[in-house]
């Protein structure tokens, strides 16, 4: 794993192993062989226009919108019973859908309140496209992908259905994203007072993203970044009390949320739910302590030698598989994995149609999953095939590079089966070496 994603990690135009001259410069991909690429990725290219092209549903902007609205009047963001008469009023025929995220979140729905719904449901999905639109090309980027490649990385934010659901719904996952990427740009260049106020779009749903959380705080500590933890901390506090500031009983309101949460039912959670009666809440929350135990040995083993290039991809993905509370258009999130194995496959021999059939077959499977079981909570955990493509890729990348990298051995000078010109000449040399001598 490390030694592969060396390559990820490295600058554009070169490679950790550049120094070896064994290795393989990389073959483009010719007319051929991307006209079956090209044929996989067009199902999903199809749904996503669909997408894009359908009336925006209500579902979670609904909410946000909502909140955002009662916010601003100084009522109770939180409250089904303020939230479902606004709700019927757009249309929306069952019980209130509450608003969930924590008061920190509130500033970002603010502004929604003070236009009316359609206008900052449009513009919340152009926001979201152009922000995944940055977010792919800057993780591109990062990830140590070539300027002229950067077109893989907009084929896959035109195929990825979890970014079409998310923009399509009004979700904050895209701003999340974008944070994110935000964050990692800036840690690089060691901005970490930018880089630790960037983390405040974490905040809306920081469940998702739960390891990697701990992986910054244990990695800040580690390296005594405190410029990190008082930016994020300053951030943080900054949003609550504004919050607090404009609607002093928002602390109060938000802890009335916890019955609505634990009513929930989705990912892996809801699955086992679903199977033993929801009424058995704490079901939510087995994956998460396995993703815990599972962090603590990632961490131990890894801390030494931690790069978020490096490290990052994994921890992503197995940080949305395991949190207690996620559906499948959250793994938007586990973009940043998706384009270090892109970047990692552009700088190989790779099998591209293989590839991609495993890509079209993933997505199918998931969105099957909904179907068959009518339920999104299975769908919710169908989703956990990403983690099982990425283990996948990196494991075929690492044979890949390993065998890139293995020594040739050498012609020997008796050696028989070396091509007939090299023994010519193994044999001009030693007759004139004797009529040197």
């Amino acid at each position: 794993m490390s030694s592969l994603l060396e390559e990820v990690a490295s600058p554009q135009g070169q490679s950790a192993g550049s120094a070896t001259a064994s290795k393989p410069h990389p073959v483009p991909m010719s007319w051929q062989q991307a006209l079956p690429v090209t044929l996989f990725c067009l199902p999903l290219l199809w749904l996503r226009l669909q997408l894009l092209f359908t009336p925006l549903p209500l579902f979670d902007f609904m909410s946000y919108w909502v909140a955002g609205r009662l916010f601003l009047s100084g009522a109770n963001p939180y409250s089904g019973i303020a939230m479902l008469p606004i709700e019927h009023a757009l249309g929306w025929p069952y019980q209130p859908l509450v608003m969930l995220n924590p008061p920190w979140a509130l500033p970002f729905v603010a502004w929604l309140g003070l236009v009316s719904f359609p206008v900052a449901h449009y513009v919340c999905l152009v926001l979201s496209l152009l922000l995944e639109a940055a977010s792919f090309l800057m993780l591109w980027r990062y990830f140590g992908g070539e300027k002229k490649k950067q077109w893989i990385a907009l084929a896959l934010f035109a195929t990825l259905l979890p970014a079409g659901v998310a923009e399509h719904a009004g979700q904050v996952t895209p701003l999340i994203l974008a944070g994110l990427t935000a964050f990692l740009f800036l840690l690089r260049h060691q901005r970490y007072v930018l880089a630790g106020a960037c983390l405040l779009m974490l905040g809306p749903k920081p469940h998702l993203l739960y390891l990697a959380i701990l992986a910054i705080v244990l990695w800040a500590a580690q390296g005594r970044k405190w410029s990190l933890f008082i930016s994020v901390i300053v951030t943080y506090a900054s949003a609550t009390i504004a919050a607090i500031a404009y609607n002093r009983n928002v602390l109060d309101y938000f802890h009335g949320t916890i019955r609505a949460a634990m009513d929930t039912s989705c990912g892996v959670g809801g699955a086992l739910r679903s199977i033993f009666g929801l009424q058995h809440a704490w079901l939510q929350f087995p994956t998460t302590v396995i993703g815990v135990a599972w962090f603590a040995f990632y961490w131990m083993r890894n801390r030494r030698t931690w790069t978020w290039e490096e490290h990052l991809p994994l921890l992503l993905v197995v940080s949305v598989s395991t949190s207690p509370y996620f559906w499948a258009h959250d793994f938007i999130l586990a973009v940043p994995a998706l384009i270090s194995l892109a970047v990692a496959f552009s700088k190989t021999r790779t099998n591209w149609i293989a590839a991609s059939g495993l890509y079209l077959l993933a997505q199918i499977a998931i969105s099957e999953a909904s179907v068959i079981s009518g339920s999104k909570a299975w769908m919710a955990t169908a989703s956990l095939v990403w983690l099982a493509l990425y283990k996948l890729g990196t494991s075929r990348l690492a044979k890949a590079r390993q065998a890139s990298i293995e020594p040739q051995p050498s012609l020997s000078l008796f050696d028989r089966s070396q091509p007939a010109d090299t023994m010519a000449m193994q044999e001009t040399l030693s007759a004139r070496a004797q009529t040197l001598r």
